[in-house]
C-alpha cells in the first residue's frame, strides 16, 4: 500500500522540481525523495500529479471529493433520538 504524502512533503517535492536556476527533472526528484524518504517511495507519476495539482489549483491541499456526504448531522440525530424516545410524535 502506498503512504499517504504528508502536505510538508507535497510541498517538498515542488521545491525539488525547481529551486532557483537549478530545474530537476521527475525522475531526479523522485530519486532524491525516495533516497531522503525510503518508507515513502514515489513514482514519476505522483511527481507529476502533485505538479499538476499545484498548477492547475494552487495548492497541495486535499480537494473536496464530490459525491454524497457520509454520515448523519447533528439534526437529523437529533431528529432519530427524539423518534427512538417516543416512536408516537412526528418530527414534521
Amino acid at each position: 500500500m502506498i503512504a499517504r504524502l504528508s502536505e510538508r512533503q507535497r510541498i517538498e517535492i515542488l521545491i525539488l522540481l525547481g529551486c532557483g536556476d537549478k530545474i530537476r527533472s521527475q525522475a531526479e526528484v523522485c530519486a532524491l525523495f525516495n533516497a531522503k524518504y525510503p518508507r515513502n517511495q514515489i513514482s514519476q507519476g505522483t511527481v507529476s500529479k502533485i505538479f499538476h495539482k499545484f498548477e492547475e489549483h494552487g495548492t497541495v491541499h486535499d480537494l473536496p471529493r464530490i459525491g454524497r456526504a457520509r454520515g448523519l448531522n447533528e439534526e437529523k440525530k437529533c431528529d432519530i433520538a427524539l423518534e427512538l424516545e417516543n416512536p408516537y410524535t412526528s418530527t414534521v
